[in-house]
């Protein structure tokens, strides 16, 4: 089954990102605020024996704010793109530069990493540190869907005036009923995950003119696909 994610209604409204941006820092900082109160209280009559207790909950304090920081950080990336500085690029060199930066990440996994690049490729118009962080949203995705000993291959091919880079991983695949939920902002079945880093690939992607898609078996894994414009190809 093969997913095209070209129509720009597929993501959420600014106001539908606001509100779901709102209710996932809430509910964190109604935690802060219960542990800061408890603290309060017991700082006033502080002993050795609530002393362990009042550190567990300052550990718990910074973990929070630290899941805010990490939060924002990525609403800011979402919301706050900057045109694209496009430019001639090395398609196969940005590609392997990606899974250098990420072996360290697949092995504590125990996740393989493979290359499979097209000799001779075309180059490609489109800004580098961009495109790069597209690509480390689909290899970080497809990290978090392997399972130990799985595999995951990043390919490049050419298309006519289409560069394509895919990013294939033998993981679990993605439920049915979450194929269509799978770039909106927010969207995430793990714990402690903004659910930005789809949405923000999209979005590098539609500004530069390229397509996204994806295929996907349930128990066999998932193949995403990132098509751009090669040099001199249509816009």
């Amino acid at each position: 089954m093969v997913c095209l994610m070209e129509d720009p209604r597929r993501t959420l409204s600014l106001r539908d990102m606001t509100r779901g941006m709102v209710q996932r820092i809430r509910n964190p900082l109604n935690a802060l605020q219960l542990n800061l109160d408890g603290l309060t209280d017991e700082l006033g009559e502080l002993n050795i024996d609530s002393g362990e207790n009042v550190r567990e909950r300052l550990k718990r304090i910074q973990k929070g704010m630290a899941e805010l920081d990490s939060l924002l950080c990525e609403v800011l990336r979402l919301t706050d793109l900057p045109t694209p500085q496009i430019t001639t690029i090395n398609v196969n060199a940005l590609v392997a530069e990606v899974q250098k930066f990420l072996k360290l990440e697949s092995s504590k996994n125990e996740v393989t990493l493979k290359l499979a690049l097209q000799q001779n490729l075309p180059a490609a118009q489109a800004d580098p540190v961009q495109i790069k962080q597209a690509i480390l949203s689909f290899l970080l995705n497809a990290i978090e869907a392997c399972r130990v000993e799985d595999s995951i291959t990043l390919a490049t091919e050419s298309q006519r005036d289409r560069i394509i880079i895919k990013v294939t991983d033998s993981g679990e695949g993605i439920p049915l009923d979450h194929r269509d939920r799978i770039f909106e902002p927010f969207f995430s079945t793990k714990e402690g995950h903004a659910g930005l880093g789809l949405p923000l690939a999209l979005e590098i992607v539609r500004a530069h003119q390229g397509k996204i898609s994806f295929a996907s078996e349930v128990g066999q894994g998932t193949t995403f696909f990132m098509s751009l414009p090669a040099r001199g190809g249509a816009r």
